[in-house]
């Protein structure tokens, strides 16, 4: 009876520290999986600056080569005017 009641005891111990690696592994997963959904969050973040400031340089392209178009328009108008009042 001795002996049932020591094997017994060994096996909840044995259950017991089972239990505790799983409870720690699980941890660990959690604790990886956290990790790895920050990184995702800042990658994406960076990545959505990223497209953000391309966005923006290419809309300040834009605007410079209208302000460009414009500014050769009125000098072609200027030279026209010039030309027509110099005949």
């Amino acid at each position: 009876m001795r002996d049932r009641q020591l094997e017994y005891e060994a096996f909840l111990v044995k259950r017991s520290d089972m239990e505790q690696m799983m409870r720690e592994h699980l941890q660990m997963m959690e604790e990886q999986q956290r990790k790895k959904g920050e990184e995702l969050m800042q990658m994406m973040a960076k990545q959505q600056r990223k497209k953000n400031e391309e966005h923006r340089k290419m809309m300040q392209e834009q605007q410079m080569s209208l302000v460009e178009q414009q500014e050769r328009r009125m000098q072609l108008m200027a030279e026209q005017m010039h030309e027509q009042l110099m005949e």
